[in-house]
């Protein structure tokens, strides 16, 4: 670490996907906070944002799209799932997976299945293959709701922006990434990290108030198709580069 913090004092300038993490990479390299420039992260839109498929609704989608691994915290939502299925008066609903499961975390999938059929919802879960682009978009379209209730502190939180570009509230939980994300598009409800009891009455709240859930939704796609593209972020990172070429120009002359 103390070889890292040296080599960092040679580096004029660092980009950092969220203030989150510019603040906190500040502290674990011990260099001044200006000279972390944050660039959120952007999509390339193309396949995104159509028009969702009709479909009878209850029951409701609840979706979970990420890597399938303890640290992105699938534990943790199927265990609200089960909370949320007993509150009583609480509307009809599904849990949607799908996200990259490597072999390695197999049988923590595993066991998440065993324990929701314990419960008696096995038929009330769905496993999706990690798919190709179109087959994600489709995923992300059917949902009704969305939530990766990470474990460690996301700087990135990528799925949040997929999701809200096909007009998919999420529900995250408070901390890393996500409440700036939530802040600047208006498409989500904050929760109690690693609380799935927090988290079930978050998934109950929107799926109960349809009025919310589609603000949510609306907002959080307007925001991601105006500001969250791949063209805004590249020149949010060509107006870095520039800055610093600029500089070296005059120091040099």
């Amino acid at each position: 670490m103390a070889l890292i913090r040296d080599h960092c004092r040679e580096i004029d300038g660092f980009i950092a996907t969220s203030a989150y993490y510019a603040d906190f990479m500040t502290e674990y390299f011990a260099i001044p906070r200006e000279r972390f420039h944050v660039i959120y992260p952007g999509l390339n839109l193309a396949g995104h944002g159509g028009l969702r498929p009709p479909r009878e609704r209850p029951p409701y989608v609840i979706g979970y799209f990420a890597r399938i691994c303890p640290q992105k915290g699938l534990h943790h939502l199927v265990e609200a799932f089960r909370i949320l299925r007993q509150i009583p008066g609480a509307p009809p609903c599904r849990l949607h997976v799908s996200g990259w499961l490597g072999d390695n975390n197999r049988a923590y999938f595993d066991e998440l299945r065993k324990r929701l059929d314990s419960w008696g919802l096995a038929q009330h879960f769905q496993h999706v293959e990690s798919p190709d682009h179109a087959s994600k978009v489709r995923f992300l379209q059917g949902l009704d709701v969305l939530s990766v209730p990470t474990v460690y502190r996301e700087p990135k939180g990528l799925y949040v922006l997929e999701a809200l570009a096909n007009g998919v509230p999420v529900v995250q939980p408070r901390h890393g990434s996500f409440p700036e994300l939530i802040e600047r598009t208006g498409g989500g409800h904050l929760v109690n990290a690693n609380d799935p009891e927090d988290l079930a009455h978050g998934l109950h709240h929107l799926l109960e108030n349809e009025q919310r859930r589609e603000e949510l939704a609306r907002k959080g796609k307007e925001a991601v198709h105006h500001r969250f593209t791949a063209a805004i972020m590249a020149r949010g990172t060509t107006a870095v580069f520039h800055k610093y070429m600029s500089r070296a120009v005059s120091d040099n002359k």
